[in-house]
């Protein structure tokens, strides 16, 4: 890892190899998978396994030690020590890294085993005969890596985190399959369908996951995600045209009772109705003239924000956006650009004007077909 500077070898890894009783365990166990992570995609030969699965142990992360003797350590990480191979530069593969731990350990003052199997493995490592450190170490390094993968089993984040780097972003984990599950999202053929990334449904799936809708969730949902002030406005009114079989009908020879044309029942008089149940309004702002060019129906945020507002309202009610600009952002009346590439467009971006406004403008309204 690289330092702030930007030099290699001032970084956390080589921290960690000459202090590591600086760091905590499992934070430990964490750098080194990215530091190797980071390795592998330089050198193919530095791939390793996840650490406790099914693999052999010379191909995961770390190999795991414990320390033997009878002090009391003041860290939980003692030593950390890379392979030696690893600066041969012979093109073979390097070994694992190696952590010495203080906890766990069959001996030492916390072991389960009588201290004088702790006395007889410091006089075997003494006399440079490590057999019996390494057999020990071969129930050390399972415990362990089991030990770490109980602490990550229950944290998601980093769950996720080292599933990524494992499966490199193929697939999910199960935490991460069942929240696509809640919001919707749970079967492939759903996903990458629209202008937002499907993780921000995983963000966000406590608003989607909580029923009814209400539009503070909405205002919520999308302040959040666009990081712009956004108020909802309920029960906007609107036409809604009646198809000829809702229609009221008087008897004739081809309709001898006619059709809905009950007073006080069904009767309708006319082709539609005005309706303030079914349409609510996003006003999005005050916004600065760049932030209001890309709600324009050739920005790049309206068809988004409308995606995203479908995905959390459903499809039983209409809804329309405006977008609010900052009285002093309103652009000067030109017939042709600005030469940034912005045009203008009568009804959306266009005010004749001979002065800055006195007030925010918010004339312009859109809908969601033009997203």
């Amino acid at each position: 890892m690289a330092s702030e500077n930007g030099r290699e070898g001032a970084g956390l890894s080589d921290l960690l190899v000459r202090e590591p009783y600086r760091f905590d365990f499992f934070q430990a166990v964490r750098l080194l998978e990215r530091w190797l992570h980071e390795r592998a995609r330089q050198d193919p030969r530095w791939q390793r396994s996840p650490i406790g699965r099914d693999f052999p142990p010379e191909r995961e992360v770390v190999r795991f030690r414990a320390l033997p003797g009878l002090s009391f350590p003041g860290s939980a990480v003692v030593q950390v020590k890379t392979p030696a191979s690893a600066k041969a530069g012979d093109g073979a593969s390097p070994g694992p890294l190696e952590m010495v731990v203080s906890f766990l350990g069959l001996t030492g003052p916390n072991g389960v085993l009588p201290y004088h199997y702790t006395n007889l493995l410091i006089q075997r490592v003494r006399a440079k005969d490590f057999s019996l450190r390494d057999f020990l170490d071969l129930f050390h390094h399972r415990l362990i890596s089991l030990f770490y993968r109980a602490w990550e089993k229950y944290r998601l984040p980093f769950a996720y985190e080292r599933f990524q780097l494992d499966r490199k972003g193929q697939e999910e984990d199960l935490i991460t399959r069942g929240l696509y599950c809640l919001v919707g999202l749970g079967t492939g053929g759903q996903r990458g369908r629209l202008e937002i990334h499907d993780e921000a449904f995983l963000f966000y799936s406590g608003h989607f996951a909580h029923f009814p809708r209400s539009a503070a969730g909405l205002e919520s949902l999308l302040g959040d995600y666009f990081d712009v002030p956004i108020h909802v406005l309920q029960c906007q009114g609107q036409w809604l045209v009646l198809e000829s079989p809702d229609q009221a009908m008087l008897p004739s020879p081809q309709e001898r009772r006619g059709r809905n044309n009950e007073l006080g029942v069904s009767l309708i008089v006319g082709e539609r109705v005005w309706d303030v149940q079914s349409k609510f309004r996003l006003r999005v702002g005050p916004l600065n003239y760049r932030q209001f060019r890309g709600l324009m129906p050739n920005g790049d945020a309206l068809k988004p924000l409308v995606q995203l507002t479908r995905s959390y309202v459903g499809t039983d009610l209409d809804f329309d956006v405006q977008p609010i600009l900052k009285a002093a952002e309103v652009p000067w009346c030109r017939l042709v650009g600005n030469g940034d590439g912005d045009g203008y467009y009568l009804g959306w971006n266009t005010w004749v004007r001979c002065r800055e406004f006195p007030r925010d403008v918010d004339d312009t309204v859109f809908t969601p077909d033009e997203g």
